[in-house]
């Protein structure tokens, strides 16, 4: 499909011409389109295992729960939901109003961009797709070129579902991206990087519409004295290194007390070997890119713990430890989005409060103590998009919450009802 700015402005004029219509508002519609998509997914769900394999060596069982399943779950729900949450919400009125009815009532926003990521290039595209369909808007899905294949198949699967003035996918690259904010949607939806997040927030800026922003950032996992540490390096390896890292909700770091240390240490290289062994494991997925692969290698200290061998023609990175990993370390001045797991060793949990501070508010915080009392002043001192006790990815992974950051890890909610409104 051309992506010029000629026929991207003729797509972007006949979906307003769609939505004048009143079709994309119509419930009945709506329904219609998303048990469609329902159908058209399950059916075509071997060829999405396939195209994830090649462009992020996904597991088939990763790729099925968390990309798949996942979206089923979601939609289903979605399905079963969607009349209730669209029906007028009375409220009532101060006396002097008597007689007289009052409501809430969802209306759409108009013509939405969708703009996703190609770490889990099926769910991060489809789930605000649904969101946004559900309300009654039109769509315009703008996926990330770094997953090919995902975006191929995601661009035949919303063609056999949706009329062009209804959903239309625009495949391409950053210029594209570009000439696609320049248009005047009426809302922005991005799930990806800060930098190309701040450009969605500017586009909103200029046009008064509202925008969704879903950018990640350095998840800590705290772990307290008392924590039970079998079960604690159990959950954080499996969240960890499920896709390779690649997750925007991995925990990014684990900040443990000192005497603690070499025993999680030595426990989460049995448990590493235990899931993956010590070679090109089938089971853990690849970097998307040479680039992002040598980034990951720069991040590495000397002391490195290398849990197998890397394979750097399949971009294969072996599984990392980095024990006693200070907080000024390369490792901990970025999200490393990667299979390399920090350890940060502390004597004093106010003074790892305090480090943690100073750290942008994150997606995502994982605390590990048996004392609930504890854990809750510790998710109260340090603010973040969503809060997870004794396990990890938890908050992203049940279609019934909703997800969102805060300050540089984002803006907006969506999930479920989150999501229609």
């Amino acid at each position: 499909m051309s992506t010029s700015p000629c026929h991207l402005t003729s797509v972007f004029e006949g979906q307003r011409v769609f939505f004048e219509s009143g079709r994309s508002r119509d419930l009945t519609y709506r329904h219609d389109r998303l048990r469609r998509l329902a159908r058209e997914f399950e059916r075509r769900s071997d060829d999405a295992l396939t195209s994830l394999h090649a462009d992020l060596g996904k597991p088939a069982l990763e790729a099925w729960l968390a990309e798949i399943h996942f979206l089923q779950a979601e939609l289903k729900h979605c399905l079963k939901r969607l009349t209730s949450w669209q029906k007028p919400e009375r409220v009532r009125n101060p006396f002097y109003f008597w007689p007289a009815r009052s409501e809430i009532r969802r209306e759409p926003f108009g013509q939405v961009l969708i703009a996703s990521p190609w770490n889990y290039p099926l769910q991060l595209t489809l789930s605000p797709l649904l969101s946004a369909v559900a309300g009654g808007n039109c769509v315009i899905l703008k996926p990330s070129e770094l997953a090919p294949a995902t975006s191929a198949f995601l661009a035949d699967l919303i063609a056999s579902v949706f009329e062009p003035g209804h959903v239309t996918l625009i495949e391409g690259g950053p210029r594209t991206g570009a000439r696609l904010l320049e248009l005047p949607f009426q809302f922005f939806f991005y799930t990806g990087g800060e930098k190309a997040g701040r450009l969605y927030a500017e586009a909103g800026a200029r046009h008064l519409a509202p925008v969704i922003l879903e950018l990640g950032g350095k998840c800590p996992c705290l772990l307290d004295h008392d924590v039970d540490l079998g079960r604690a390096v159990e959950r954080i390896v499996a969240g960890k290194f499920f896709n390779a890292g690649q997750t925007c909700i991995a925990p990014d770091f684990v900040a443990l007390p000192a005497d603690l240390h070499d025993e999680f240490l030595e426990r989460a290289e049995a448990e590493i070997t235990s899931s993956y062994g010590r070679t090109q494991s089938p089971d853990l997925a690849r970097i998307i890119n040479p680039s992002h692969y040598q980034r990951l290698q720069k991040l590495l200290p000397p002391d490195a713990l290398t849990i197998g061998q890397d394979d750097p023609e399949n971009l294969f990175c072996a599984p990392r430890l980095l024990p006693n990993t200070p907080w000024d370390s390369p490792a901990m001045q970025e999200e490393i989005f990667g299979p390399l797991l920090p350890l940060v060793p502390y004597e004093d949990l106010a003074k790892a409060l305090d480090h943690l501070k100073a750290l942008p508010s994150p997606l995502a915080l994982y605390v590990f103590s048996q004392h609930r009392q504890q854990s809750e002043q510790i998710a109260a001192s340090l603010p973040s998009g969503a809060i997870c006790f004794n396990d990890v990815m938890k908050p992203g992974t049940n279609h019934l919450l909703p997800i969102g950051g805060l300050g540089q890890s984002g803006m907006g909610r969506y999930r479920g009802r989150s999501g229609f409104e």
